[in-house]
C-alpha cells in the first residue's frame, strides 16, 4: 500500500510539473511584423473604441465594448464605453501584450511558429495578418497588425482545443497627439504608468524561495518567467511575477498574510479541490485569490480559462484542499497520457 501511495504521488507530481521550455528556437517570418507592433505600441499617440469578447471558466461567453487611450509616457487606459457596466478606469502597464517587451517575444519565438499569413482588413484600415501555430499545426493566434503604424489592430486567441478563447479589435482608431488631446486626460498627471516596485534579481528570488516563498521560474507548459518585482519589505512585502507563453500573460501575487475567512469584495467564493478560493472572470481577465501555508497568492490572468487551470497547479493549492483529489487528478492526467 505503500508503494502505491508513493507511485501515486510521484504521478501526482509529475502530472503537476510545470512542463518545459523547448530549447529550439521557432519563430518564423512574422516575427519582424510582431516586433514592430510591440516597439510601436509605446511610441504611438491613439484613441479609439475595442471591442473585446471571451470565454469564462464556465464557459460562458461575455462582450465588452472600452474607450482606449494611449499617450506616449504616460500608458495606456482603458475604460467601459461612455462609463457603463460600473467599471474604472484602468491604467494597463506591463503585464498586458500590447505593453510588452523582447522577453514576450522571446519566448513567443521559442514556443510557436509565428508566420506572415498576407494582407487584411480591420475597420477599413489595411493590416498584415499573422498566424501563430503550435507544433502540432493547431492554432495558437492570430495577430493583425496595422499596415501603416504598426499597431496591434486585432488580437484572436485559442484554447488547447482549437476554440476562440478570445477577441480584442478596434472598431475605430484615432493617431496622432491631436487624437487625445481633447480627453480630458491632460488634467490628470497622477494618471502615469510607473513600473510596479523594483525588479527582483534571482539571487534576490533564490533567498525569498529559501524563506518559503513559492516563486516558479515557470508554470503550465511555455509560461515562463519573464519578469519579477517586489515592493514593501518584512511582513509588508509584495511580489509580482509575470509569466509568458508569448501570447497570453499571467501576473501572480505574493504575500504573508490571511484572507480571514471573509468575502473579497469584487469577487465571488468558490471550490477547489474543496478549499475555498475567491474568483472573477470580468472582461476576459481571469482572476483568483487564495491563502495556502501563510501567503495569499493572487493571480490575474489574460489567458483561456483551461490554460489558467492548469498554471494554477505550478503554486500551492488553497489550505484545505483535497489530497485525494490531486492524486485523482494525476492519474486522470496519466491516463490522458496513456491514451
Amino acid at each position: 500500500m505503500l508503494c502505491l501511495l508513493l507511485c501515486l504521488v510521484a504521478v501526482t507530481a509529475a502530472a503537476d510539473s510545470p512542463g518545459f521550455r523547448p530549447a529550439e528556437r521557432r519563430g518564423g517570418d512574422g516575427m519582424e511584423i510582431l516586433r514592430r507592433a510591440a516597439e510601436n505600441s509605446v511610441r504611438l499617440h491613439y484613441q479609439g473604441v475595442r471591442s473585446v469578447s471571451w470565454v469564462d471558466s464556465a464557459g460562458r461567453t461575455g462582450t465588452a465594448r472600452l474607450d482606449v487611450l494611449h499617450r506616449p509616457g504616460v500608458g495606456l487606459l482603458v475604460s467601459p464605453l461612455h462609463g457603463t457596466a460600473g467599471g474604472a478606469d484602468v491604467l494597463v502597464g506591463a503585464g498586458s501584450w500590447e505593453e510588452t517587451g523582447e522577453e514576450v517575444l522571446a519566448v513567443l519565438e521559442a514556443n510557436f511558429w509565428v508566420h506572415a499569413d498576407g494582407a487584411a482588413t480591420v475597420g477599413g484600415r489595411p493590416a498584415l495578418r499573422v498566424v501563430v501555430h503550435r507544433d502540432s499545426g493547431q492554432v495558437a493566434a492570430r495577430f493583425w497588425v496595422d499596415e501603416r503604424t504598426g499597431l496591434l489592430l486585432r488580437r484572436e486567441v485559442y484554447d488547447i482545443t482549437g476554440e476562440v478563447a478570445q477577441t480584442s479589435v478596434f472598431e475605430s482608431v484615432r493617431f496622432g497627439a491631436d487624437a487625445v488631446a481633447d480627453t480630458g486626460e491632460t488634467a490628470r498627471p497622477d494618471v502615469v504608468s510607473r513600473p510596479w516596485g523594483d525588479r527582483l534579481d534571482p539571487h534576490e528570488l533564490a533567498l525569498l524561495r529559501d524563506e518559503g516563498w513559492t516563486l516558479p521560474e515557470q508554470l503550465f507548459w511555455g509560461f515562463v518567467l519573464v519578469e519579477a518585482r517586489s515592493t514593501g519589505s518584512g511582513n509588508d512585502r509584495v511580489t509580482h511575477l509575470t509569466y509568458s507563453d508569448g501570447i497570453s500573460v499571467i501576473s501572480v501575487f505574493t504575500q504573508r498574510g490571511s484572507l480571514g475567512g471573509g468575502a473579497v469584495a469584487g469577487l465571488r467564493e468558490a471550490e477547489w479541490d474543496g478549499a475555498p478560493v475567491h474568483v472573477a472572470d470580468e472582461g476576459g481577465q481571469h482572476q483568483r485569490m487564495w491563502e495556502a501555508d501563510g501567503f495569499v497568492h493572487t493571480v490575474l490572468a489574460d489567458a483561456p480559462a483551461g490554460i489558467v487551470s492548469d498554471a494554477l497547479e505550478a503554486l500551492p493549492p488553497p489550505d484545505g484542499a483535497g489530497f485525494w483529489a490531486r492524486i485523482g487528478r494525476g492519474l486522470e492526467r496519466m491516463g490522458t497520457w496513456l491514451g
